[in-house]
């Protein structure tokens, strides 16, 4: 077999994989990444790729399918998307069955799919929506300058949202509405249509407040790389399931796993309390040697476990010690006791019986950043005053709240004095027109344009 080589891999979104011509989204959403070619396609899809991207890991499955047509097909998995492809009207052609189908996604690395300057295949993440991406060699690197290290290079363009009904749709419904706004930035009809688009997924699990299709943090995605490398496999054999309101679902733990619940706040569900949770079966049982990552850099060549803990997993000394002064010195005592744990559910072939509903924490709706406030007192705004009803004001007061609120109620991150013109449409008197937003978003409180909408002092 010959030496890994490190790639350059370009993925970017499309929408369809049965065409590679003009078929990127439009703008491009895409990342940049170097990759060892030995990393399996598994390791490729939970630990760097969803994490790069923006995609939740251990949610949705997936499938690779090569240029000519050899699919590797995640199939071990209860997640609900898998069971669209039991239909034969959404699957013309089926990824499980044939000799070129079904294949293992562990079972191959991503040189066996792409070994040259060119060469691509796709990548669909949730077989219900679609996510198609396409992967791309841009190049190929010697085995001299290869070290193994997954690195994200770049990036343009926020990750959809999760459940967001695929490629195409995204397109049609954010995305054209978006290249608009930038092309007309005086449409204000367009401006409120794309505003209430986005606002849509806002409880998106990947979301989780306001939706910027624009957005794109480099840092910060690759503080989620850090994090997946340093972190277990996901489990396959129950995924992220949802009960609505907080409840019961069906937990299969298993020996060296635990089941976790994790509250999150959405408004959706004000009048049941304001909650639901996602449970989730989490890997305490050290990965397996080979079918892991260095848990500092990603490489996935000739690694050697930790000697103490036995749990992380390094391809060089000097790897270690970076980990273990970035944080794994304050976790290994740790680690070793859940080992430990998992070496005696092992002897005694049963599983902890205390594993189940380990609480995750809670995910509290973000409606605003309150140290990265998007305007300031004196700024001049558009912002909505009731179901489909717009005005303008200015930015009086920033992190407002009222006397009577309760010390559990969030500061409004805006108060804002309407304008002579809109006070006098809603029979406010001018003195008293003030309202406040309870969001920072565009969708209640946006820049006023220059054109289209008027500011009466």
């Amino acid at each position: 077999m010959p030496p890994p080589h490190d790639l350059i891999i370009l993925i970017t979104l499309f929408r369809s994989e049965h065409s590679v011509e003009n078929n990127t989204l439009n703008p491009p959403v895409y990342r940049k990444i170097k990759v060892s070619s030995a990393i399996n396609l598994e390791l490729l899809h939970d630990k760097v790729i969803a994490p790069v991207m923006g995609w939740c890991r251990n949610y949705h499955t997936y499938y690779f399918r090569t240029a000519n047509d050899v699919y590797y097909t995640q199939k071990d998995t209860d997640a609900a998307d898998a069971s669209a492809w039991l239909s034969p009207s959404l699957l013309p052609t089926d990824p499980y069955a044939g000799p070129k189908r079904g294949l293992k996604p562990e079972s191959a690395t991503l040189g066996d799919l792409l070994k040259k300057v060119g060469d691509y295949c796709f990548y669909n993440y949730d077989l219900g929506d679609g996510w198609i991406h396409r992967l791309s060699v841009e190049k190929v690197l010697s085995v001299e300058e290869s070290d193994g290290a997954v690195v994200l290079m770049e990036g343009a363009m926020r990750c959809p949202p999760e459940d967001g009904e695929g490629c195409t749709t995204y397109q049609e419904e954010i995305l054209d509405l978006y290249c608009e706004q930038k092309k007309n930035p005086h449409n204000v009809e367009n401006a409120r249509e794309l505003a209430e688009a986005c606002f849509k997924h806002k409880g998106g699990l990947n979301v989780n407040g306001s939706f910027r299709p624009g957005e794109f943090n480099l840092l910060e995605r690759k503080l989620a790389l850090a994090e997946a490398l340093g972190s277990r496999n996901s489990t396959r054999n129950s995924v992220k399931t949802f009960a609505f309101p907080i409840g019961n679902a069906f937990e299969q733990a298993r020996i060296g796993q635990i089941s976790v619940v994790t509250k999150k706040q959405d408004d959706r569900f004000d009048h049941m309390g304001g909650f639901m949770s996602f449970h989730e079966t989490v890997n305490v049982k050290p990965d397996p040697r080979d079918a892991t990552l260095c848990n500092q850099c990603g490489n996935p060549n000739d690694l050697k476990a930790c000697a103490r803990c036995h749990s992380a997993f390094y391809c060089s000394r000097e790897c270690q010690t970076v980990h273990w002064k970035a944080g794994h010195k304050k976790k290994c005592k740790k680690e070793l006791a859940a080992y430990e744990k998992y070496q005696g559910e092992l002897e005694r072939n049963k599983a902890d019986p205390n594993r189940f509903g380990i609480s995750g924490g809670t995910i509290f709706q973000k409606r605003y950043s309150p140290g990265k406030l998007r305007f300031k007192v004196g700024d001049k705004v558009e912002c909505m005053i009731g179901p489909e009803q717009w005005g303008t004001g200015r930015i009086v007061r920033c992190l407002y709240r009222e006397d009577d609120w309760p010390k559990s109620k969030e500061s409004a991150p805006y108060q804002i004095k309407l304008d002579r013109k809109t006070a006098d449409r809603v029979g406010i008197p001018p003195q008293y027109a003030l309202i406040y937003s309870d969001w920072d978003d565009d969708i209640k409180v946006r820049k006023l344009p220059d054109a289209g909408v008027e500011y009466v002092d």
